[in-house]
């Protein structure tokens, strides 16, 4: 039987830094895989920490890192918007496009984008291995359960909302509007705003989420490169323009992700568990920290 897989990002980040993240997915008792992406530089207390809990690493080189950080910073971006387009017709052109996209876009872009890269690699390269996956943020994401235990489809793809709508915020609007210009803004700017940092789906369908993902950033990169975030834009235009058909879009506090950000939730069981309006507990907290008056459960 396949096993189901989390995978993040974890490049920046200490064990301190994701504690929670580790500490609560042992006191569910999760069986599947947990992938990381961390530098190749990673410190030796916070490498241990990992191997000692199953983890699997996968290395990026901190020169590739270091590089994409350097461009973003230097704006050169902003006037090589050119030639950028026509790397990207080149790279876009024949067979294999795909590989060739996903290499431009982890020399070019910040490690908030070119993740769904190193993500798209692994899960191409395990595919046999896996039946769900979630793809999360790692530094801000707590686990009250487990996030696959109540899936039955065979092919899923889950996307999870936020609370306000597009219009309502300042980033999703500026990322859409310069990655693929204001009349695109105009007829998503109602629907509610969909968070990229968590998305649960079986391994096809999220094999062709992350080539979407991939390709779509290669194809703005003149537009965007130093915008550390802009992929939730992406991951908005994406779903809203239908390119998931069948892909299921969940109301906040109903299904297996809670984002917390723009909410002060009020349904709780006994335990201090985050549950939804029928008394189910919610597998993932996201954004937690961004309510530190809330203390759950699985902050103990």
């Amino acid at each position: 039987m396949n096993k189901n897989l989390i995978i993040g990002a974890a490049t920046g980040y200490k064990y301190e830094d994701m504690k929670y993240f580790f500490l609560s997915l042992k006191a569910i008792d999760f069986t599947g895989d947990v992938a990381l992406l961390v530098s190749d530089k990673i410190d030796t207390d916070t490498r241990g920490q990992l191997i000692k809990q199953g983890v699997i690493l996968i290395y990026i080189k901190s020169t590739s890192i270091r590089f994409a950080k350097n461009y973003a910073n230097s704006r050169l971006w902003k006037i090589h918007w050119l030639p950028h387009k026509l790397i990207f017709a080149l790279l876009n052109a024949g067979k294999n496009n795909i590989q060739r996209l996903n290499r431009y876009v982890k020399i070019f872009h910040l490690i908030s984008g070119s993740r769904y890269c190193f993500y798209y690699d692994y899960l191409l390269a395990n595919r046999d291995k896996y039946k769900y996956i979630l793809v999360t943020d790692v530094r801000d994401v707590l686990f009250q359960a487990d996030p696959f235990a109540h899936i039955e489809q065979d092919s899923i793809l889950n996307f999870y909302q936020e609370d306000d709508p597009i219009k309502d915020s300042f980033y999703i609007c500026y990322w859409v509007k310069h990655a693929f210009g204001a009349k695109k803004l105009e007829p998503i700017k109602d629907k509610m705003g969909i968070c990229s940092g968590t998305t649960i789906g079986s391994v096809d369908r999220m094999l062709d989420y992350l080539e979407n993902m991939i390709a779509t950033q290669a194809r703005i990169t003149g537009g965007l490169t130093a915008l550390g975030g802009f992929d939730q834009g992406i991951h908005n235009y994406l779903i809203y323009n239908n390119y998931f058909p069948g892909a299921q879009i969940k109301i906040n506090g109903t299904a297996e992700v809670f984002q917390l950000g723009g909410s002060t939730p009020t349904l709780f069981n006994e335990n201090q568990e985050l549950v939804t309006s029928e008394n189910l507990v919610i597998p993932v907290i996201h954004q937690f920290d961004r309510t530190p008056e809330i203390k759950l459960k699985a902050m103990k």
